[in-house]
């Protein structure tokens, strides 16, 4: 009695599923809305980048980095070296918020009550402008003004009554400590 190797089940198995493959990948899982959404966050990018730009000039600030995502910062306190968190340290940091066109101040760690006027959380946890800034351009001890377009902040939902959909934010960040 003959039995057939099991080289020939993986294959009629692989021949069996091959239409449904070739099926999924043709599909495009994004829905209307979520197409839309991203349609909406691209026409953003220009709008938020000029706002971020009449801001510098407003302020005279012409010694900044833009970065490629779109993050701008402007080093008020630069090491330039030592001690960078990654995504899941704990980072302590003093922050005020704001809104860039308006000014107004919406979060910020010095009104929390703690004795450092501080805040502490997990990296990762956050806006990806902050992440990003904490992960990529900032060492311990440095101080910085982020100016963060919309699609790196709250996006297209904003965030509750303060922040509207796609508003670029400000914000003073310090980084006062990693815990690695």
């Amino acid at each position: 009695m003959r039995t057939a190797s099991p080289n020939l089940f993986a294959r009629l198995a692989l021949w069996a599923l091959l239409p449904l493959l070739l099926a999924l990948g043709a599909c495009d899982n994004k829905t209307d809305f979520q197409k839309d959404i991203e349609k909406k966050i691209e026409a953003q990018k220009p709008i938020d980048d000029a706002t971020i730009q009449d801001y510098l000039k407003k302020n005279n600030i012409t010694d900044f980095t833009r970065t490629n995502s779109g993050l701008y910062i402007v080093w008020r306190k630069k090491i330039g070296s030592g001690v960078r968190p990654v995504r899941g340290n704990n980072v302590t940091t003093r922050y005020v918020g704001r809104i860039i066109s308006s000014g107004l101040r919406f979060d910020s760690s010095i009104d929390n009550g703690s004795t450092c006027g501080c805040a502490s959380f997990a990296v990762g946890g956050v806006i990806e402008g902050w992440n990003e800034a904490l992960t990529e351009h900032m060492y311990k001890g440095e101080d910085v003004l982020l100016l963060i377009p919309s699609h790196l902040a709250y996006s297209y939902t904003g965030s509750g009554s303060t922040i509207g959909p796609f508003t670029p934010l400000l914000f003073e960040l310090e980084l006062l400590d990693v815990k690695q």
